[in-house]
Order: structure tokens, then sequence, then C-alpha cells
């Protein structure tokens, strides 16, 4: 079986002598990119995607068999529109390539080994990653943060640790700004909801990074225990992490913990795909990879401003380099300039085109319902289930959220936005809770997936 064993016999001494020399070396790199104006910026990126075409295509078995011979050789050399005839790269081409059939590497120059969740249809793929892959994206993400942290911070990461590379990434990242880290990890049982709290009372936690809905259940942990987020806890801000999140998840966490909700957006394929800013605004880190909208019926690729879905090609990822990588995430771009004064483009996020749920004769999204449910309750918890019914949106309440003046609000909000009726039915509270106890990555999938049996969470 091939493996990823490194060989014997290098010296110790001489390899770590080598690798702090390249590390400065490739600091000096990232604050140089990241320093570029939009010109320049433009510029680099241009010359980086024909040295990543060339790179791939001639050291990946994948893509050497994958992009015409001709199609690959324009594109490196920079012609006009042949980076388009490139085809997309699939998820279940990666799927198919598990486990190492993506990298273009020798196998000793390989220092990180990640997998996803299988949380699409519960097949795995893997990332690959060498040293100034992995050192690249640390910097570029703390220097991003670094927007909103600083050494004053203690940032509690409750992320999944294992073998998905989100946890390890942002802990390093954080660190090298000086922060005081807490390792929450996630579904630990050395490491439960409680205890998170606990630790986020005692280390005087400043900055809590995890999914929204995470997020959302610790504060109602907090608050059965006698404990007010707003008063009690120290977190200012909430770093969402592993999935998207409506306006009115980011108005609940604000009520809910008094802190301020920001984005961030990647995935264990690509790593850091986008980060917020101080306007709260959410950046493509172009940087490191080069985006592209397209419909998602054609392939065509759409100007900014438009709708499509989001396709995305590498930069500065030597061990597993993805052309054209088609991500399935539904995204507008927007190049006008931000109030920040970064020179990246701007996303915004629209949901997965997986997850498009038909309600009568349109398509909606579970972003779209969970802000029109979360945005008309007013009392913890802030969760909910919901399933279809033709042109009916039957969705479950947990008891303090089953009053008249809720249902009634969402009722008007799924007429006006969805043009559906809405069926109400109980919460099955105490399983949908432990589902949110048991689960790694915690998601508004849970909403639909958990909510209990029968119609919606009814019993």
């Amino acid at each position: 079986m091939t493996t990823l064993a490194r060989p014997a016999g290098h010296d110790p001494r001489t390899r770590l002598r080598d690798t702090l020399v390249s590390r400065v070396d490739i600091a000096r790199k990232v604050a140089a990119v990241t320093a570029l104006d939009r010109a320049a910026l433009d510029a680099w990126a241009a010359e980086a995607l024909a040295a990543t075409v060339e790179h791939a295509c001639r050291n990946s078995p994948f893509y050497a068999a994958f992009v015409p011979a001709d199609v690959a050789r324009a594109a490196a050399q920079g012609r006009p529109h042949a980076f388009e005839a490139i085809p997309f790269t699939r998820r279940e081409h990666l799927c198919a390539a598990y486990p190492l059939g993506m990298l273009a590497v020798p196998r000793r120059e390989v220092i990180r080994f990640d997998e996803s969740s299988g949380t699409g249809d519960g097949r795995p793929v893997a990332a690959f990653f060498t040293m100034a892959d992995w050192l690249e994206n640390n910097l570029t993400v703390a220097g991003l943060l670094s927007a909103v942290l600083d050494e004053r911070d203690v940032a509690a990461i409750a992320v999944p640790y294992e073998l998905a590379g989100v946890g390890q990434d942002l802990d390093r990242a954080i660190e090298i700004l000086g922060c005081t880290i807490v390792p929450l990890g996630a579904a630990s049982p050395s490491c439960t909801p409680d205890r998170m709290v606990d630790a986020l009372q005692r280390s005087g936690a400043t900055t809590l990074v995890c999914s929204g809905t995470r997020a959302l259940f610790l504060g109602e942990i907090a608050r059965r225990r006698g404990i007010d987020p707003r008063v009690d806890l120290g977190v200012s801000k909430i770093l969402m992490a592993g999935e998207g999140a409506s306006p009115a998840k980011k108005r609940r966490l604000a009520d809910q913990w008094g802190a301020v909700a920001y984005s961030m957006f990647g995935m264990t394929e690509t790593n850091t795909l986008a980060m917020f800013c101080r306007e709260r605004e959410l950046h493509l880190v172009e940087t490191r990879t080069y985006f592209e909208v397209v419909d998602p019926e054609s392939g065509a690729r759409l100007p900014d401003g438009s709708v499509g879905e989001l396709a995305v090609t590498t930069l500065a990822s030597r061990a597993m380099p993805l052309l054209r990588y088609r991500t399935g995430d539904v995204c507008r771009i927007e190049a006008a300039p931000c109030a920040c004064g970064s020179p990246l483009r701007r996303l915004q996020h629209r949901g997965r085109l997986g997850d498009r749920i038909p309600v009568g004769d349109r398509w909606t999204s579970q972003l779209e319902i969970e802000d029109i449910v979360l945005g008309a309750m007013t009392t913890g918890p802030y969760y909910f289930a919901f399933d279809v019914d033709g042109e009916v949106l039957r969705i479950a309440l947990p008891p303090s959220s089953a009053d008249d003046a809720t249902r009634a609000a969402v009722t008007a909000g799924v007429r006006a936005r969805l043009g559906a009726s809405t069926r109400f039915g109980p919460l099955a509270t105490e399983r949908f809770e432990t589902a949110l106890r048991t689960s790694a990555k915690p998601t508004m999938r849970n909403f639909s997936a958990y909510g209990g049996g029968g119609a919606a969470g009814e019993s």
C-alpha cells in the first residue's frame, strides 16, 4: 500500500537549520504578496495562475491525464481565454483519487495529511500540504485576523482538531498574533459543552471560534446554568467557521453574547478562502487562490456582481494544486472597494447548491429559512427544525418560541419571501440537543436532520 512514510537517513540537525531558514523566507514572501495593491496583485495572480497550471499538469498524475496537453500548454503560457478551456475539477474527482491520487510533490515533502469530515456525501477527500503551503496559509490568515485580534485576546477554539485542518490552522494563526489559546476542540468526551462554558469563564476568553450553531448552543448551556454570557463571560467576538450564517443568526448571537459575529469561509481541500475585515465584510484571499463565479448549468464564467457557483484554483499549493475546482457554493463577488481599504474583492455567500430546497414552485435554502425563523424568535434556545410538504413549510419550534407572536412573524416571513404556507409542531428539543452535543461539526444541517420524528419534530 502506498503511504506517506518518510525515507530514513537524513541529518536532523541539517534539516532543522534548513527548515528555520526556509520559514524566514516564506514569511518574507507572504509579507511581500499581501502588501500588493490591486494592480500589482492582478499581475502577480496572472503569473501565479500560469505557474500553477504548469506545475499541476506536469507533476500531478491526475491533471496530467485530465487536462488535454494543448490546453495545459496554452494556459501555462498565459494565452488569452486558454485558462477557461481547462475542464472543471469536481468533488467526485477528489473522492475517486482518495487518498493519494491528487499528490503533486514527492511524499517526503508532505508535512500534513488532512481529511474532510465527509459531510457532503459521506465520502472523505484528502488534502496535502508542504511546509510552505501550510506556513504561508497560517501567516496569511494571521495577517487577516489581525484586523480584529491582538495579543490582548484570549481565543477559545471549539472546532475540530482531528484530521480536518481548520482547528490546527486557526490555532497556529491566532498564536502567531500573540493571543492566548484555549483549545476546546469539538465534541470530545473530555470537553463537554458544560466544560467549554466553564473554560470560557475561567480563562477570561474574549473570542470564541466555532460554528454559529455551536455558539448559540453554548450560550443556551450557559443561560441554563445561571451564567449570563453578556455579563458573566468576556466574549466580545465570535469567529464563525464551518457553516454559513444568516443575518438573523448574527443578530441572535449579538443578542445572546453581547458580541460581534464574524464569518470565515474555507474548506479542507483548499484551506482558507475568505476572511472578514473590521467592517465585517468577507474578503477573498486572492493572495492564495484564484476565484471564478460560473453558471451552475453551463459552466460559463460570469462577471463580478453575478450570482453563481464558486470555482477556485489554488495559487500557492504545491502538494495538492486544484484547477477550476467547483465548490458547490452559491456566491456573489463584489469588486467595489471596501471601507476597510483592502484591495481584496468581497464575497457574499448564498448557501450551497446541494442545499437548495423546493417549496412549491420556488427554490429556497437553509440559510433563507434560518433567516426567517431565527429572525422571528426572541427567546432562547435559538434552534428549530423544518421539513417541506409541497407548498407547506413545516417548522418545529421549542416551547419557549411557540407563542402566537413568534408563529405569526414566521408565517408572515414565509409567505412574503417564499410564497408558502406554514404549519407548526413542537421541537423534539432533547433529541436535537443530543445531536448538538455529539456532533463534531454542528451546522444548520442539524435543523432538518435531527429535529425529531414525524412532521419536523412532532412526536
